[in-house]
């Protein structure tokens, strides 16, 4: 195996360690504080992982559920299943056990690696109706009286200090691995329906690992933050890219901790969804609002001054000296300070999983720290368009990656124009098909293309813009397309709605679900002296109601009448993980939500006027 040669996953790790022999290639959190563990270290835990599994019973094509947050461990276990020819399968630890157990079967799952008490009492629920299931092994010591699951670190340790060395045997076993072969299988979110499970081959990843690495220059000086789970595919082939160049991963089990890791860590690069970075500058202007008023301007100022720079920034040109002057002020007295916050080198954060509002993105770079925003499917592993340095256009998703091609489809028409054109995907980087769907593959591909369901539009530049979703496009009874996405977008970041759920399908007009940013509804609840003291109250207080149908309206300025959202309740309850209403990924699962809320959206529709937004609360949850 050359110096930088890899065909599948396997060869990448053991290259990476032969190229990188670093003592800090992983940083793990262990008795409060993160610990440095070795590519030689990691690589000697991971052959005897690998001896242990194969004693286990697991072999070249099965499967391997993993079921963990993101640590060490879980790489490792990946790493191992690699090597061997196996095929792991990653489940969220967010789910419940319904979703674990069908998953599980579905996958036809030999064994099971979980990381806690929580993770282990899911599976046992379930473990009767799981026949194909042989072994339990956990991160964490653990003890549950006919569970016969097993401690993850004493296995490793048997074989490690066994004779012979695990090292040559996993390194042979891992060349025999091809790069057809399966890799992994991912179970995708569900927003539409019932998980389908993904199937990746080796030669899928390592093609989006290739052509990332000719956008993205990291090296063993970075420190990468993993922070997005482990389970979902964006964060898993970018700890690869990682891996590939030398960098050191920290792994962020608990994302509650993440504020407190990122000072710790001092990562110089991480993968980010909108929704984190909604939540930094949340907390930024938080801070802002509560700072003395000749603060709050200097900041403002400073903002501003970083904002006229920005496009000089992004295009490669040199400012005028007198703007370069006022940024040197305002990136001292404000900028770096946002900056501190997170740890002071970071250096790039590449976004994807969801769309980024360009005046997120451009507070970020402004702040100097730059946002690249990506796009992409589980089903393309996942990377198929990104910005990156040197080709850059904020409010897109980027230009196409090397070897992957798009093409649009036919435009969705309605009496006001098009709605927008499918995005069609072929290239390296394309699954196979489902696992066992063949109506769901033969759905999927059209002579060769993978039809994303997603809405897009490409300019002049090549630069990539996603408008909507195919499959959550629905008609008015008139007639007319409505994207929600489109709709919900207009409110991503907005100070007042924390989330939003747009529905009308077949109905007359377009209505919505909303669910307040409480906290700060009730601040100003507070500051024009209204007496509140339950979230129902506050939803139901007619001023309160006026105010956010006002928001609604400021946030919709420019739709066309059929899209217009002409009435809205005010939820007193989040859309959760826990409850099934949202997809690990934090995505809404509307047909849970819209079954979930079907007497509130039934009474909207039963008001006899939808010439202005009106507000009601529910009855019930």
């Amino acid at each position: 195996m050359g110096s930088s040669e890899f065909h599948t996953l396997a060869g990448l790790f053991i290259s990476a360690v032969e190229q990188h022999p670093k003592p800090d290639t992983f940083l793990s959190k262990s008795a409060g504080k993160y610990q440095a563990i070795s590519s030689v270290e990691a690589m000697r835990q991971v052959a005897a992982l690998a001896q242990g599994l194969e004693r286990l019973g697991l072999g070249r094509g099965d499967r391997l559920a993993i079921l963990s947050e993101n640590r060490l461990e879980w790489a490792l276990t990946d790493y191992a299943a690699l090597g061997m020819g196996a095929i792991d399968v990653p489940i969220y630890p967010t789910l419940l056990e319904p979703d674990i157990e069908y998953i599980l079967r579905d996958s036809g799952a030999r064994g099971v690696v979980v990381s806690s008490v929580v993770q282990i009492k899911k599976v046992l629920k379930v473990l009767p109706r799981l026949p194909d299931l042989r072994f339990i092994l956990s991160m964490d010591r653990v003890s549950f009286s006919g569970s016969h699951a097993q401690h993850w670190h004493r296995l490793v340790k048997d074989y490690m200090n066994g004779s012979p060395d695990p090292v040559p045997a996993f390194r042979q076993k891992s060349l025999e691995v091809r790069p057809e072969d399966a890799a992994t299988l991912l179970y995708t979110s569900g927003t539409m329906g019932e998980p389908k499970g993904v199937v990746l081959t080796h030669a899928n990843i390592i093609s989006n690992v290739q052509a990332c690495r000719n956008l993205f220059w990291f090296g063993p000086e970075d420190i990468g933050f993993s922070f997005l789970p482990l389970s979902h595919v964006f964060e898993r082939m970018l700890d690869y890219f990682y891996l590939s160049r030398g960098v050191s991963i920290a792994y962020v089990e608990n994302p509650d901790a993440m504020p407190q890791n990122l000072l710790e860590v001092r990562p110089t690069v991480m993968a980010v969804v909108p929704r984190v970075l909604e939540k930094i500058q949340e907390r930024v202007m938080e801070a802002v609002r509560q700072a003395p008023a000749f603060r709050q301007k200097m900041f403002h100022w400073s903002v501003k001054v970083c904002q006229r720079r920005l496009p000089y920034v992004l295009e490669g040109r040199m400012p005028p000296l007198f703007l370069r002057l006022q940024h040197a002020v305002a990136d001292r007295l404000i900028c770096s300070k946002v900056r501190q916050r997170m740890g002071d080198r970071l250096r790039m954060m590449i976004s994807g999983s969801a769309p980024l509002r360009p005046e997120l993105a451009e507070f970020f770079h402004a702040m100097g720290l730059p946002v690249y925003e990506g796009y992409g499917l589980t089903e393309t592993s996942p990377v198929i368009s990104v910005n990156h340095p040197g080709r850059i256009k904020l409010g897109t998703v980027g230009p196409i990656i090397h070897g992957v091609e798009v093409k649009l489809g036919e435009e969705l028409v309605d009496e006001e124009g098009h709605a927008g054109r499918e995005i069609l995907v072929r290239g390296p980087n394309v699954t196979p098909g489902y696992y066992k769907r063949d109506e769901d593959n033969r759905q999927a591909f059209h002579e060769g293309w993978f039809a994303t369901g997603d809405l897009g539009a490409v300019d002049s530049e090549g630069f990539l813009s996603i408008t909507g979703r195919k499959k959550n496009l629905f008609k008015t009874s008139g007639g007319k397309y409505v994207s929600p996405e489109k709709l919900e977008g207009l409110f991503q970041g907005h100070p007042y709605i924390a989330q939003i759920l747009v529905v009308g399908d077949g109905r007359r007009f377009v209505s919505a679900l909303i669910v307040p940013n409480f906290e700060r509804l009730e601040a100003l609840a507070r500051e024009r002296g209204i007496a509140i003291s339950t979230r129902t109250e506050l939803v139901a207080n007619a001023e309160i109601q006026l105010f956010m149908t006002q928001q609604v309206e400021e946030a919709t300025p420019r739709l066309a009448p059929h899209e217009k959202i002409r009435q809205v309740t005010l939820l007193t309850h989040e859309f959760t993980i826990a409850a099934g209403e949202l997809t690990p990924t934090l995505k809404i699962r509307r047909g849970v939500a819209e079954e979930r809320y079907h007497d509130v959206i039934e009474e909207m529709y039963r008001r006899s006027s939808p010439e202005r937004p009106l507000v009601s609360t529910p009855s019930q949850k």
